[in-house]
């Protein structure tokens, strides 16, 4: 690192060609962030209930808060949980869009999370401007976030809400951090000029564990790769700076920690803490595969040689933000995969999130990148009339615009409809179970072993249903994996039940005896089918008389088991 950087000034005097005024940089980023959350309010226009499978625990820890009017732990009536320790900071936005609006939560889910899809611009614009000391690498960043990355916007599809909220969050502690630490480095600043950075970085720090607890540590890994950096380039410290940084780094922490710690003792009821220490002390025998659909994703549109150029080029110039994302990315893979070097902990924070999360060392990168071709440009127009800085400009914008242009319209087709669960048609079935089956009814829905078999998931409407029309179904929010439960033992339970009966094909007469030993009543069957292979086959069904047709619209199939 000293070789790359050996002076830790340098990568503070590094200067661009062209340095935007900061009105005009201001007047850009309210225009890409009110572009880029248009489009994603526009792409979700007509969505009724949000996507796939984590859509529907964010919606109904969001219904809790809002029916509790704040922290709960009865997950009832959806579910027999008795504990709440999963983190909430979206949910709780989510439950004030409803008090201030009136938006019911099924929307207030959707809309929150879009709009901190688009609030990725602008933080991105601040994460890199402070990493890269360039305001121009910043924008670009934010545009290709914005506009050009498919990641954070694809979270869309997968209801990857929290993430995404972790690390909303995450550019602010980040930023609150490195400016505690250049402050205590520098020997001139006094005790009390430190006070405003240092509860900045309390308050952003509670906040992110609270958000998302995997996203906390990515942000550690962050402020590691930042610290390590810094440290050796500027190595010999002054004393009295160290001594400085050191307490006040002591102070973040503890002060993070005790501002943590009231939640943080609750998460004990739970079962994370559990999970967490199994997955620390023992060796996980569990895989931890990427596809490299994901990768090609995260790199989709030329964003590789982008951000090799980018990196390269902030290496070459000895900027010290290329050193910290380059180990920040190291950092975040070998704590997603630390069997590599041959540490326990595999599983704890999976490769595909680090993946899908890495737009936040990928997106700078190529804005460094962007910006390097664009120094080349004005090397080349070094000769030309004095009016080639105005050039410059001009060729600046009109390329953002073109890029914002072309990316509007993809973010704007982003939605895919195969990870739509609950249609529209499941609502309507949903209205006609409310007035139509008993409040006691219970209906066995389409289900599948997810996570190894710790918990089951839906693979279409149904899963809703609980949550629609107040029945029971064979299905709990994935969430509820995290908490205790009444009985104890109720996920094993659930397991044994789909074991037992899925066991025997669906138009046999063990399975409806199955289903009639354990309660259900009725076979519910939605449009969707994700993943495809279903246990419910309306072909297997309507062709026995176990079962007898009681609703079919619209792709919906409802039975009552004889």
């Amino acid at each position: 690192i000293r070789r790359i950087a050996p002076a830790s000034g340098n990568w503070r005097q590094a200067a661009l060609p062209i340095q935007p005024r900061h009105h005009l940089i201001g007047w850009v980023l309210i225009l890409l962030t009110g572009a880029a959350c248009a489009v994603r309010l526009f792409l979700v226009r007509d969505v009724p209930l949000g996507f796939y499978g984590d859509s529907y625990h964010h919606t109904v820890i969001t219904q809790l808060l809002i029916d509790h009017g704040g922290l709960f732990r009865s997950w009832e009536p959806y579910a027999p949980a008795v504990t709440f320790t999963y983190h909430y900071a979206f949910h709780t936005i989510g439950a004030w869009w409803h008090w201030l609006a009136g938006i019911p939560a099924t929307q207030a889910v959707i809309w929150v999370g879009q709009v901190m899809n688009g609030l990725s611009v602008p933080l991105m614009y601040l994460l890199t401007a402070q990493l890269t000391n360039s305001r121009l690498t910043g924008v670009w960043a934010a545009v290709i976030v914005g506009f050009v990355s498919v990641y954070p916007a694809y979270y869309v599809n997968w209801g990857r809400y929290t993430q995404l909220a972790g690390q909303t969050v995450l550019p602010a502690a980040g930023i609150a951090w490195m400016t505690l630490i250049d402050s205590a480095l520098q020997p001139q600043r006094s005790w009390r000029s430190l006070v405003r950075p240092l509860v900045l970085v309390i308050i952003a720090s509670a906040g992110l564990v609270v958000s998302h607890y995997r996203v906390a540590i990515l942000a550690i890994c962050l402020l590691v790769a930042y610290t390590v950096t810094v440290l050796v380039t500027a190595w010999p410290i002054e004393r009295r700076a160290l001594i400085r940084f050191l307490t006040v780094g002591a102070i973040g922490a503890i002060g993070t920690l005790l501002l943590a710690l009231p939640w943080l003792w609750r998460v004990r009821e739970g079962q994370i803490t559990r999970l967490t220490t199994n997955l620390v002390l023992n060796n996980s025998e569990a895989s931890n595969p990427f596809s490299l659909e994901t990768v090609g994703a995260a790199f989709q549109h030329g964003l590789f040689p982008l951000a090799a150029l980018g990196l390269g080029s902030l290496l070459w110039r000895r900027q010290l933000g290329g050193i910290v994302l380059a180990l920040w990315a190291y950092l975040a893979w070998m704590v997603a995969n630390p069997q590599l070097i041959g540490l326990n902990g595999q599983g704890l924070i999976s490769t595909f999130t680090v993946l899908i999360g890495a737009y936040m060392v990928i997106a700078p990168a190529a804005g460094a990148g962007i910006v390097a071709l664009f120094r080349l440009i004005a090397r080349l127009m070094i000769t030309l009339p004095r009016h080639a800085a105005t050039a410059l400009v001009a060729i600046h914008l009109g390329s953002g615009i073109l890029v914002v242009g072309w990316g509007s319209y993809f973010q704007a087709t982003i939605l895919d409809p195969a990870y739509q669960l609950a249609t529209p048609a499941d609502l309507k079935a949903a209205a006609w179970i409310r007035d139509h089956l008993p409040p006691d009814a219970a209906i066995f829905v389409n289900g599948f072993a997810a996570y190894g078999g710790y918990v089951y998931a839906g693979n279409d409407g149904g899963w809703w249903l609980t949550f629609l029309t107040g029945r029971r179904t064979n299905l709990l929010p994935m969430a509820v994996g995290f908490e205790a439960t009444n009985p104890p033992n109720l996920l094993q339970i659930i397991r044994e039940q789909h074991q037992a009966i899925q066991q025997y094909p669906i138009g046999s007469a063990e399975a409806a005896a199955a289903l009639r030993s354990l309660g259900f009543a009725y076979l519910y069957n939605g449009p969707a089918a994700n993943p495809p292979d279903e246990y419910l086959d309306p072909a297997q069904i309507d062709a026995t008389p176990l079962y007898e047709l009681i609703y079919r619209q619209d792709g919906v199939s409802i039975w009552r088991i004889r």
